[in-house]
């Protein structure tokens, strides 16, 4: 018997539009207004402290696509990454920013207001990096 108060399952593409609108609101925020507007969502925060090298990275959990926000030497958020939990969503996601944003072929990615969001790889498979224009 099915049951019936059991809530859908989430659909990639809200839920990669959702986290792409949140990382478009904390590109250029301090990790203090970041933290303050995320106090309600998942997050992590994350200190990498190599030889003369000093990051902070604030990770927000989402349904199926985890929001990375690097900080620069002022702290405040300079880079936003949308890393994917499951490489086969890589094309539903393409296909949403196909629909929703313009494409530039000339910088490899599109326009979200005035910021580029483009498709990185890493050693953990491709992800997408919004950085401010």
């Amino acid at each position: 018997m099915e049951n019936i108060h059991q809530s859908p399952a989430p659909n990639i593409q809200n839920c990669f539009a959702e986290q792409i609108n949140l990382a478009y609101k904390v590109i250029n925020c301090s990790s203090i207004i970041i933290l303050q507007m995320l106090e309600d969502k998942e997050i992590c925060i994350i200190y990498y402290q190599y030889k003369e090298s000093k990051e902070k990275v604030i990770e927000i959990g989402g349904d199926m696509v985890t929001l990375s926000c690097l900080f620069n030497g002022n702290d405040f958020c300079n880079y936003a990454f949308l890393s994917l939990d499951n490489s086969n969503n890589l094309e539903p996601c393409i296909n949403y920013c196909n629909k929703a944003y313009p494409y530039s072929y000339q910088l490899g990615g599109w326009w979200i207001k005035n910021s580029f969001l483009r498709i990185k790889s890493g050693k953990g498979g491709y992800f997408f990096a919004l950085k401010p224009v």
